[in-house]
């Protein structure tokens, strides 16, 4: 999960690092994010998240918070690469 999009402030984003869009459906329940949070349209199924949800998301356990979407990507390729998935 990225902190802030610095593109839209007060949203972040969520992956997950093996794609599992039940993993996301799942999360976005948790966190209490609407439907329309999750967009499979692109290589990273993701949700979108703000007000109370990402807040949530942020202060959930487990769960790897990084400053940058960038950094949060660079990451996901990784793992990809390597064919680890955690």
């Amino acid at each position: 999960m990225d902190r802030e999009n610095i593109f839209a402030r007060g949203w972040s984003h969520v992956l997950s690092t093996t794609n599992d869009v039940a993993e996301l459906q799942a999360f976005g329940r948790q966190v209490g994010a609407p439907a329309h949070a999750l967009h499979l349209g692109n290589r990273w199924p993701h949700l979108d998240l703000k007000l109370l949800p990402r807040e949530r998301a942020l202060a959930s356990p487990g769960v790897r918070v990084f400053e940058r979407t960038a950094d949060m990507l660079r990451f996901c390729y990784a793992i990809t690469r390597r064919g680890f998935h955690h």
